[in-house]
């Protein structure tokens, strides 16, 4: 599976053994390490399956970013990149945006620099519309991109009668 080659070599660029992890929280301090590895897990057996818990209390703790919150997006990231199918698309797309749009304006701006290296891929999954939800949150993603404005109004004219209710 191509995302899984990719994510593999995403996560071999973080020292993750040096990141604390927000699950971490109290007397005892773990690593990261178990993120990436829990990715890899999901994309190996059924992707179908993936969600976003190993991303929950992890990476992200209610809207509070935690210090893997960056190397995460780009795991994320390198999934998409993979074209995984559909609904683990969504999923992907999905922990982007709320790791892009966290309280910690700085986590948050990190966050939302790894997202902007796929803005194609979002557009894609715009024109593509294999499903409402992946198509949401690719235009929700871009949406909070202030540079891609006026590419995703020309977007949104093209596409409007595909967008959920709410977005057109």
């Amino acid at each position: 599976m191509k995302a899984l080659d990719l994510v593999r070599i995403e996560a071999g660029l973080h020292d993750w053994a040096a990141i604390e992890c927000g699950c971490s929280w109290g007397p005892n301090r773990y690593s990261a390490e178990h993120i990436p590895l829990e990715l890899i897990r999901l994309l190996e057996g059924d992707p179908e399956e993936l969600g976003t818990d190993w991303v929950e209390n992890h990476a992200r703790i209610q809207s509070n970013l935690m210090d893997p919150a960056v190397a995460t997006a780009s795991l994320a990231l390198a999934a998409l990149a993979g074209r995984p199918p559909v609904g683990v698309r969504q999923d992907l797309l999905y922990i982007l945006g709320v790791l892009s749009a966290g309280e910690q304006e700085d986590i948050a701006g990190a966050c939302l620099d790894v997202a902007r290296q796929g803005v194609w891929l979002y557009y894609e999954e715009l024109a593509a519309f294999e499903t409402v939800g992946a198509s949401a949150e690719a235009y929700e993603l871009l949406a909070g991109m202030d540079e891609q404005a006026e590419r995703l109004a020309a977007y949104h004219r093209v596409y409007r009668d595909r967008l959920p209710h709410d977005l057109r």
